[in-house]
């Protein structure tokens, strides 16, 4: 979003008169707007202009058309911004804001309605203009607007690099009420690139500062809800973009509105239910054509045509996917271009077209000059069967490019896996779970434990040999080795055709690595992280059960289990202490039983559940503490308890027979 359309302090007037009715007016225009009273604001703006012209004040009357034209440009009102715009530029002062505030309204609706180049060529003179009249404010808000134009533009690196000069700048002049600006694209930027901790981090910033009921906190729902779609919570989807578009309706921003429409289009399309995909995409493509940004249009269009095309609709789906492309090249939209192309080649290629590897030639193409890769990552339901189906092309062309498909995606990072291994074995990759019976096939379940156990999370085919066939002979367990690589290749990455390289399994030189990528998280990694901090509260709340119960009698599970143990053992011991030296000693008491239920001879908890049973004069239950362990250690061990425990004991019995 624009940092113009919401801005305001930068029209002031340059002059050191006393406020004139036509300053008043303009001063309550901004206060109106601050609360959200856009139409109102209009209202004070344009009387202001009436009367800065009654009394033929000049400087008064450029301050009054960029006040306006930043208004109507707020409401959607391209043309009227555009035309203020240019009257208050004609007026300005060489070295002034007002020159510098028309020139970014200007560039503001060539973004929203013409060309990005035409936005680019704006932005860069207002950047000159800020320089000249030493404004930082200025600065950031031609470095935040450049950056839409590049993240329009598909040149997301330089979005970024823009955005995150901004923000940078924004922290250091103390410009703290600005923050928001950038921290919307940033987020909307990583998002695009599939970069999902960076997002969520410049999301959570983002909430941080924004105002409820803002425009602001409706860019911040509806990022939460990308997000949310994207770990498969659709419950967040659904709350975060109905209160999203609520305040979009409220506060009248023609891009929320059409963003929040998109995204409802596609959260249906990815739960199959095309009608309602359709009718949201639909209602998109009408809002965006009467009053939503330009570089919108293609975009509802390629949803529509995507929605039209699951519903069964194909001519429908078609016109819509290249009245798309029409739109985005005509814009020089070039992410979102190569998107479109990749669509409608997999359109064409599912209805067997003649046309279709033309099509995704152009699309491979696009995507591989532009830097696209995360696209075929993000929709490889429709990249992958488009590559495999190209890679041995008679096309000179055609083949080496779809090799280049495959090189491009490999540098990119596939979903981080979130693993369970205590009290069950759960994979999770993003917002899918593994299926289970896949893991089941062929060991393949078997093998990823092993790799996640593993030292640097590598193992060489002796190793796994050994320890899932023993019995087998080599060239046996070599087949069951190349058969287990597969199921596990196939249950990570269920849509990657044959031969296609994994990105979580690297098997070479008689080797297999897990390459896990970066934010993937293991349950029993974290909980023994926890526990060599000391940590201890966190490494109980970590620790979920037994280490991969399906496999309590595997000879190469057993060792680990028993080390996680022993930790989980002492994490509960040091609690214990902790909480009889607080006073709790009903909670030390539970933490000891819970030991005992793991290690029936633990004698230290044993002696300090006795001493917690006392403290709330429960006799009675230390001396079964004490029997037990008696019990268990005679007929166990053939020993006897600590003398310390012994003296204890016969303590409490002579206090029982004096009693």
């Amino acid at each position: 979003m624009s940092a113009a359309r919401c801005a305001h302090g930068w029209l002031v007037l340059e002059t050191m008169s006393p406020p004139s009715s036509a300053d008043e007016l303009i001063d309550e225009s901004s206060k109106l707007e601050r609360a959200g009273r856009i139409g109102d604001a209009l209202q004070r703006a344009l009387a202001a202009l009436e009367q800065a012209r009654t009394v033929g004040d000049p400087k008064a009357e450029c301050t009054a058309l960029n006040r306006v034209g930043m208004l109507h440009f707020r409401l959607g009102h391209y043309e009227q911004a555009c035309a203020m715009a240019k009257q208050a530029l004609a007026l300005a002062a060489p070295y002034s804001r007002s020159r510098f505030a028309a020139l970014v309204t200007i560039g503001n609706c060539a973004l929203e309605t013409n060309s990005l180049t035409e936005a680019q060529e704006y932005f860069l003179r207002a950047l000159d203009a800020s320089r000249e009249i030493g404004d930082d404010w200025g600065r950031f808000i031609i470095l935040h607007n450049l950056a839409l134009v590049y993240l329009y533009s598909g040149r997301l690196d330089l979005a970024l690099a823009a955005d995150k000069e901004a923000y940078s700048l924004a922290q250091e002049r103390n410009l703290q009420e600005w923050l928001y600006y950038p921290l919307v694209t940033l987020a909307w930027n990583y998002c695009l690139m599939g970069q999902t901790s960076d997002a969520r981090a410049a999301t959570a910033e983002l909430k941080r500062v924004v105002s409820p009921g803002s425009i602001f906190e409706g860019y911040c729902l509806y990022l939460e809800a990308w997000q949310a779609l994207d770990d498969g919570d659709a419950e967040a989807v659904l709350a975060q973009c109905n209160r999203a578009r609520s305040i979009a309706e409220v506060t009248g921003d023609p891009r929320l509105n059409v963003l929040v429409r998109l995204l409802m289009s596609r959260y249906y399309r990815e739960s199959g239910d095309s009608a309602s995909a359709w009718t949201w995409a639909d209602d998109g493509v009408a809002f965006a054509a009467r009053v939503g940004p330009g570089h919108e249009r293609g975009r509802t269009l390629l949803e529509r045509g995507r929605a039209a095309w699951l519903n069964g609709d194909e001519t429908s789906a078609e016109n819509d996917l290249r009245a798309a492309i029409h739109e985005l090249s005509a814009r020089g939209q070039l992410y979102d271009l190569a998107r479109a192309h990749l669509v409608l080649a997999a359109f064409l290629h599912a209805q067997n077209r003649a046309d279709a590897e033309s099509a995704w030639l152009d699309a491979a193409r696009q995507i591989t000059h532009g830097g696209y890769a995360v696209i075929l990552d993000q929709d490889r339901a429709l990249a992958y069967p488009l590559i495999a189906a190209h890679l041995n092309s008679a096309n000179p062309g055609v083949a080496p490019i779809s090799q280049q498909c495959i090189e491009h995606l490999q540098r990119v990072p596939p979903p981080p896996l979130r693993i369970v291994m205590f009290g069950t074995f759960e994979v999770r990759q993003g917002a899918r779970q593994v299926d289970r019976r896949m893991l089941r096939k062929r060991r393949a379940g078997e093998l990823l434990a092993l790799l996640l156990l593993a030292p640097s999370h590598a193992l060489t085919f002796d190793q796994i040999a050994d320890a899932l066939w023993a019995d087998k002979d080599p060239a046996a367990a070599q087949m069951l080795f190349h058969h287990a690589t597969s199921a596990l290749r196939r249950a990570l990455e269920p849509e990657l055709p044959d031969k296609f390289p994994s990105r979580y399994l690297l098997v070479e030189e008689g080797q297999v690595t897990l390459d896990l990528p970066p934010d993937s998280t293991i349950d029993c990694e974290t909980f023994a992280a926890h526990c060599q901090r000391e940590d201890w509260d966190a490494a109980l709340a970590a620790y979920r059960g037994d280490l991969l119960p399906d496999h309590l009698y595997a000879d190469w599970s057993i060792a680990p289990r028993e080390r996680l143990k022993r930790f989980y053992l002492r994490a509960l011991l040091v609690t214990a202490h902790r909480q009889m030296k607080a006073g709790r000693a009903r909670e030390a008491l539970d933490a000891c039983h819970r030991i005992l239920d793991i290690d029936p001879w633990q004698e230290d908890a044993v002696l300090l559940g006795m001493r917690a049973c006392l403290a709330f004069n429960d006799r009675a239950g230390a001396l079964r503490l004490y029997r037990a362990l008696e019990k268990a250690l005679r007929e166990e061990l053939g020993t006897t308890p600590l003398k310390e425990l012994q003296a204890l004991y016969q303590s409490l019995l002579k206090t029982k027979d004096e009693g």
